[in-house]
């Protein structure tokens, strides 16, 4: 570990900006200041970053004027529009006449966003890059999640040196604009079906008599098991959904697949069926709890709940 920060020792006085300290901006700045670099934050709810600005963090009051002290700025939001006000309103980064900002886009959103996006923030003369994440807040914090990352490649190799902190591996999609977007989406569309494949098979065990736990024992023996099926499987079995990865954020990520799935004439039927059921899930109230809450709706669907007993 010293040997590895001494070689990152240079990159030390990069002062790094992140805006959107959610689970995974929090976990992204945690990891930042661990590794001994100077983190300014922003958002729009302060309290969020209180515990941060304790550790060392220091509090921006609006994006122009984090652009002015950082040549790094990370953005972790929830959606397009939020990205699109970050760098273009009133006080957006654009506005802050430091023409070595280079931009590193981590929000999950529509891919045709992150082209405008790009696009104009290149025409005021700034760089920009998108790197969705892999990965929950837990492994950010251990250095452990995948980055996707597209646009210019040399702006992406000087990225790599403040991504390399909290990413595991760094997979680069070339030159255009938007691509790790589409892949972002893919990928969680996968989670969100495999969430809901092992939500019907934990439901169809309880309903037979039988303990899910000794389901789950044999899965995770088998090499049909998944991440999902390690961590997320026993806390689901009991009834344990703290977020890591808001149901909310699941169902929007779904919305903007299908979304894109419609513009480039793909038709994804378990695609649509997922967010009928995640769309569900959220107006029964689960919208702030972790994604894999699915299964408390299919419990409801199946009059399940905690205290029904094994026979």
């Amino acid at each position: 570990m010293k040997s590895y920060k001494f070689l990152l020792i240079k990159y030390y006085f990069v002062n790094i900006g992140i805006i959107g300290n959610g689970l995974m901006g929090s976990a992204i700045a945690h990891r930042l200041l661990e590794r001994g670099f100077k983190v300014y934050l922003y958002n729009r709810t302060k309290k969020k970053s209180n515990t941060l600005v304790k550790r060392g963090a220091i509090r921006i009051v609006h994006p122009s004027i984090m652009g002015k002290k950082c040549n790094f700025v990370i953005i972790s939001v929830t959606d397009g529009h939020a990205v699109k006000e970050i760098l273009f309103g009133d006080n957006g980064l654009v506005n802050c006449h430091n023409k070595q900002l280079t931009v590193i886009d981590t929000s999950t959103v529509l891919p045709e966003d992150s082209i405008y996006c790009a696009e104009l923030v290149k025409k005021k003369g700034y760089e920009i890059i998108q790197a969705p994440i892999m990965g929950g807040p837990d492994a950010t914090r251990k250095g452990d999640v995948i980055s996707i990352v597209s646009g210019n490649r040399k702006v992406s190799e000087k990225c790599r040196k403040i991504l390399i902190n909290f990413s595991k591996k760094i997979f680069y999609l070339g030159n255009q604009d938007g691509v790790a977007n589409y892949v972002k989406l893919g990928l969680n569309l996968n989670i969100a079906l495999i969430a809901i494949s092992l939500s019907e098979a934990l439901v169809f065990v309880k309903k037979s008599n039988t303990d899910p736990s000794i389901f789950l024992e044999i899965l995770n023996s088998t090499y049909f098991k998944t991440g999902l099926s390690e961590i997320k499987g026993p806390k689901m079995i009991k009834d344990n959904f703290t977020p890591k990865f808001y149901l909310k954020n699941m169902l929007k990520d779904i919305q903007l697949l299908n979304q894109c799935a419609k513009n480039n004439g793909a038709s994804l039927t378990f695609s649509s069926l997922a967010e009928q059921f995640y769309r569900i899930a959220a107006n029964r109230g689960y919208s702030e709890l972790d994604y894999t809450a699915i299964l408390k709706l299919l419990n409801e669907f199946n009059n399940l709940n905690r205290s029904n007993k094994m026979n």
